[in-house]
């Protein structure tokens, strides 16, 4: 039979025209995401357009709709050749591009409706799972009945690569779409299991497919037979043995056990070996025959340099992702635009490339027509290597800048403002590539209608190893007849590494346990479960896209535990399914957020993030919340986005009380510091750009406090006009604050409000912006402000201070605080502040963040300021004279004592060892009190009684 009638050449040309559609719609549709990094308002008022939504039909759009559909069309063109024989039930291909394409249809619009399954590029949930499945299993059918049907012996090595990319997919699928949403995989254990699933996709289904393409195609456009089929050979073997270990080396320093992780970064080293090897046999290849390919017009000479184009990206991506997977290049570039440009380069820049390559040379042979426009394609060719080089090395760089500046401390606001212009560029960059896809369908189009027929097609058919068609002889070289060998060992090495990758660390280890170190009372407590709020709110976080920006684990790098929180654990994910540790920070981590602001403040940046935070890039989300009634009131957050908020705030809280002294009060930079009049004056302007970009949005562009956002929030932003503030070392209720008092505020944020901690401004910014805020009130020009009062030393932690300090409590905070210290005395209903607004007393109870709870924490020496001061423009009085010194840390004992029993309550409530408690008791007290903290604490006060051992000291 003769080559040219093997080939369903109107199957093909199916396949292919939908390839093309997709090919110009879904890259197109990476120009609307990109552009959202800049402009954020940009189609940002419909849930169906927003980021987190449109992203992942880009990228599944890309690999199953712009590539996978090409690719099976000319694999249709090439297994047929190459096995001597018409495809497998060749009828079967035509319905099932129809069920392709309402896979990509209807699973791109389930996308924009917000059905998401939250596992990158396994977002589809299970009835397009259910359809993709079954394409593609038929497809593989297709392509093992013809290869072991085939009448050609040997085994070229196209064959190698389109049999496994098929086969190891089809079991991809099945670890992607049924093990892990529904296995017993959950947290970490769901993390790792996912970075296999994810990497099989590029490096088992792209990367084989993508090879197999360009092994076809290369010495037909070239006209130039393989350089070496035992090259070739290697580098299939090679990718197969180390590929499927590599998938947890997008979590390196994670939860994840180490020893994996080490395992994934050798197999990446030694992916360097299949690399080189395809490399040099492609340049060897065209080795002699560069003029013709590179100087020719043709559709044959297009082919080829399209093909040639995408092993050179192939050779730069490759080496990428190798290098990001050494630990020191993870610490500066993971999370960052770095893994984007090394995701485009491979998936895009090879992959797509390849098969555009290949379509070249298949189209003038489907059509019978030559290339419409030699000039047209070369615009394809030129503006795809311009748009896609300002794109990649624009990324590779932004990811080096962005790490760079995060490891020496710049606040991550500013890192992501900074990235902005590269953000245009790769706009431009993407944009000029989709003009090239859209010259190569008018030109191919063009081709087809109007193109001038090729005058023979003998003329322009394979003319380059000619391979007599022969049956299949018994006792063959293995290695010539392999289909067997193939699709077994494919099996046999992705069972392997799943194995070893996957389930041996989850049956191996114990991070499946609910359980964590409670990082302040230093022992093992239990991870409570979501509740229903929790759960629905985890949903629509997953909906909205949310974890496509913000990832969800702390690492023990790049002072990651200063800037966010206490390195991350194992078992605070267990109830994770899907993980979400994502592997972009487009936005900050989220690991720690919880408690970090108040619900009010959540409602207001989710209305409007730009209103809170002028650099931010975040989309709005105005579907959650219920439509005000009155213009001038907030929205009220519906359902849906309370859930949200519930979410957010449990994120972080499962270790213990943490942010109590994570940023300190007792801070030894800055308290002293008080700038003398010049030097005021040349950091305003520093200090009104940063107040414009990080505290108007609430506090208001005159200091009023009525920001953009302030309706949202309660209590109020704090009036600045008056110059009325809370916490004050200087005596007096009302009384002007040092710059060391504003520091430390601004530093250490007030828990349960709108502010949050500063600590990661630089020190001289945090100074300026002091600058800044005393110019709205002239109380700083009249009046002068009085020298801290002197904290004497913090008295011994007794049963008798703490006795006394209730007693000195029932008499003078009992009608405000409450007995019991929760906020509920007798008067807490009818307090407001200087400006009229209500205002609810201190609950000492309640952990560091917790809405109701202290402002700046419970350690002793702001305790004892804040008694002995009072607090500005609220009801609490100024103690000093109505107490002694003596008398005022007996208070202060007795109020940490509230804290530390309520601390205790919970930990029991969670699970601890009662046998633990003492010890959890002295962490918690020297946590709280200086005295404690020096060894100054009553052995009795931790003491388990024999009456009552869950009560301080019986």
């Amino acid at each position: 039979m003769d080559s040219d009638q093997l080939v369903n050449k109107p199957l093909v040309r199916s396949w292919g025209w939908w390839g093309l559609i997709w090919l110009t719609i879904f890259p197109f549709i990476g120009v609307f995401v990109s552009i959202k990094f800049h402009n954020p308002e940009f189609l940002g008022e419909t849930a169906w357009f927003t980021f987190g939504r449109m992203r992942p039909v880009h990228v599944n759009g890309v690999i199953f709709g712009a590539f996978s559909t090409l690719f099976i069309a000319l694999m249709y063109y090439a297994v047929p050749r190459l096995c001597g024989r018409r495809i497998y039930r060749e009828e079967w291909g035509h319905w099932l591009l129809w069920l392709w394409n309402a896979f990509l249809i209807l699973g791109t619009g389930s996308f924009l409706l917000g059905h998401n399954m939250g596992f990158e590029a396994g977002e589809f949930t299970w009835p397009f799972n259910l359809l993709r499945f079954f394409v593609l299993g038929m497809v593989t059918v297709q392509v093992l009945g013809t290869v072991f049907q085939r009448r050609e012996p040997r085994f070229y090595v196209s064959l190698w690569y389109i049999t496994a990319a098929f086969v190891w997919t089809v079991f991809n699928l099945v670890l992607g779409n049924v093990v892990l949403p529904y296995g017993p995989f959950t947290g970490v254990d769901s993390a790792a299991m996912h970075g296999l699933y994810i990497h099989y996709i590029v490096g088992l289904w792209l990367t084989p497919a993508g090879l197999a393409i360009i092994y076809y195609f290369l010495p037909l456009a070239a006209k130039q037979s393989l350089f070496s089929h035992k090259l070739s050979l290697l580098g299939f073997w090679s990718l197969a043995l180390f590929y499927p270990f590599v998938g947890t080396h997008h979590y390196l320093f994670s939860p994840i056990p180490y020893w994996t992780q080490t395992i994934s970064i050798v197999t990446s080293m030694l992916l360097i070996i299949p690399v080189w090897t395809v490399i040099v046999n492609f340049f060897g290849t065209v080795r002699g025959r560069w003029g013709q390919v590179l100087g020719g017009t043709d559709a044959d000479a297009y082919a080829g340099k399209f093909l040639i184009l995408g092993a050179v990206y192939y050779l730069f991506g490759c080496f990428q992702g190798s290098v990001e997977a050494l630990r020191r290049m993870q610490e500066l570039t993971h999370f960052n635009d770095f893994v984007i440009a090394h995701s485009h380069l491979t998936v895009f820049g090879s992959m797509v490339v390849w098969v555009v390559g290949g379509m070249y040379y298949v189209w003038p042979r489907l059509t019978g027509k030559q290339l419409w426009s030699a000039k047209l394609a070369s615009w394809h060719l030129w503006l795809t290597i311009g748009g896609f080089s300002v794109m990649a090395v624009g990324l590779t760089a932004q990811g080096f800048v962005q790490g760079s500046m995060l490891e020496h401390g710049a606040n991550f606001v500013d890192t992501v403002n900074e990235m902005k212009p590269w953000w245009v560029a790769r706009t431009l960059g993407g944009l000029a590539m989709d003009i090239a896809i859209l010259f190569m369908l008018i030109n191919f189009y063009k081709s087809a209608q109007t193109g001038v027929a090729v005058e023979s097609m003998a003329a322009i058919e394979q003319t380059g190893e000619k391979v007599p068609m022969a049956p299949l002889q018994k006792g063959g070289n293995w290695l010539e007849t392999p289909s067997g060998v193939v699709v077994g060992a494919g099996i046999f090495l992705f069972g392997l590494a799943v194995g070893t990758q996957g389930i041996a660390p989850y049956v191996t280890s114990k991070q499946q346990r609910a359980q964590v170190t409670d990082v302040v009372a230093d022992t093992k407590i239990n991870v409570p479960s979501y509740t229903p709020l929790e759960e629905r709110g985890r949903e629509v976080y997953i909906r909205e896209g949310c974890w496509y920006c913000h990832s969800q684990y702390v690492r023990p790098v790049t002072g990651e535990n200063f800037r966010w929180g206490p390195v991350s654990q194992n078992g605070e994910y267990v109830h994770d399914l899907p993980h979400l540790f994502s592997t972009r920070r487009i936005g900050p981590d989220l690991a720690r957020v919880g408690r970090r602001y108040s619900d009010g403040w959540h409602a207001a940046h989710h209305w409007d993030p730009q209103a809170v935070k002028k650099d931010s890039i975040m989309p709005r989300f105005p579907w959650l919340f219920e439509k005000a009634e009155d213009e001038g009131e907030a929205p009220k957050l519906n359902e849906d986005g309370k859930a949200l908020v519930a979410y957010i705030q449990r994120l972080g809280t499962a270790i213990g009380d943490w942010r109590e002294n994570f940023v300190s009060t007792n801070l030894s930079v800055g308290a002293s510091v008080n700038p003398g009049s010049h030097i005021q004056k040349d950091l305003l302007p520093l200090g009104k750009k940063i107040y414009d970009h990080r505290c108007s949005g609430c506090h208001g562009d005159e200091g009023d406090g009525n920001g953009p956002s302030a309706k949202f929030l309660d209590p109020k932003p704090r009036d600045f006009t008056q110059g009325i503030f809370k916490f004050h070392s200087t005596p007096g209720q009302d009384a002007l604050p040092t710059d060391g008092d504003l520091f430390k505020t601004i530093t250490h944020g007030l828990w349960g409000t709108s502010m949050p901690p500063w600590h990661n401004l630089t020190q001289n910014e945090r100074l300026a912006v002091i600058q800044y805020i005393k110019t709205f009130s002239d109380r700083w020009e009249k009046e002068e402000v009085k020298d801290p009062i002197a904290v004497p030393r913090e008295t011994p932690v007794t049963l008798a201070s703490i006795d006394n300090g209730g007693q000195l409590y029932v008499k003078n905070c009992q009608s405000c605080h409450g007995a019991e210290g929760l906020g509920n005395g007798p008067l807490a209903g009818v307090l407001n502040d200087a400006w009229g607004f209500p205002i609810q007393p201190a609950n000492f109870t309640l952990p560091a963040g917790e809405e109701g709870g202290v402002k700046l924490g419970h350690d002793s020496r702001h305790l004892f300021r804040t008694i002995m001061n009072g607090v500005g423009g609220d009801p609490m009085p100024a103690f000093q004279g109505a107490l002694n010194a003596k008398q005022v840390w007996d208070i202060v004992h007795f109020v940490q004592s509230l804290r530390v029993q309520s601390y205790e309550d919970r930990l029991l409530a969670v699970g601890v060892d009662p046998e633990a408690l003492e010890d959890a008791r002295r962490n918690i007290w020297a946590m709280l009190s200086n005295a404690a903290n020096q060894g100054r604490l009553q052995e009795k006060v931790v003491e388990l009684t024999d009456t009552n051992d869950t009560k301080l000291g019986g």
